[in-house]
């Protein structure tokens, strides 16, 4: 019995394994954001997504692997779909968390699991170049989950796990934002 059931995780690890080493990169869903100047289809993201795909499982929410596309100083998520090989880019940029004069203190991070839906970026969400109808919110940790409506696939924000924070100048951390 024992046996059996060491032989069937072989074989299922191993058809998992195959199930993705075989797909290939098919396309971007939008290249152009409205929310930051990044370009999802450029030719360094699109190298970027083939050899993932080549190389890596997924590591996101079961079948997407999670890539970031900018730097260690501005993230810039994409999750690419392991089945059909398109890549959904999360329109927002992160960058570092900042002290109350906006000069950055500490690297933006993010959490993600394999068997999660959810991807919490926690730094400043960059809001894009339009003044007056975008905002950008300074040491936030803002959480987003893949979303399918209504025929289109994206990242979408649930909003509930938002939380803004404040420098304290004294401790030298951020503290959640209270009015």
């Amino acid at each position: 019995m024992k046996r059996f059931f060491a032989l069937s995780l072989i074989v299922c690890s191993a058809s998992l394994q195959l199930a993705y080493a075989g797909t290939t990169f098919k396309k971007v869903s939008e290249c152009q954001s409205d929310y930051f100047n990044g370009d999802y289809c450029s030719k360094a993201n699109l190298a970027k997504y083939k050899n993932a795909l080549k190389s890596m499982q997924p590591n996101f929410d079961k079948k997407y692997i999670l890539l970031n596309t900018g730097t260690s100083d501005s993230l810039e998520m994409v999750a690419i779909d392991t089945q059909t090989g398109i890549v959904y880019p999360l329109n927002y940029q992160f960058t570092g968390w900042e002290d109350n004069e906006g000069n950055v203190k500490k690297k933006p991070t993010y959490t993600f699991a394999l068997n999660d839906s959810k991807l919490c970026l926690m730094g400043s969400q960059f809001d894009g170049d339009h003044p007056g109808t975008h905002e950008t919110y300074s040491n936030i940790k803002n959480c987003f989950s893949i979303s399918h409506q209504y025929g289109h696939t994206n990242f979408e924000s649930n909003y509930d796990d938002q939380v803004q924070y404040n420098y304290d100048n004294k401790s030298k951390t951020w503290k959640p934002y209270s009015r």
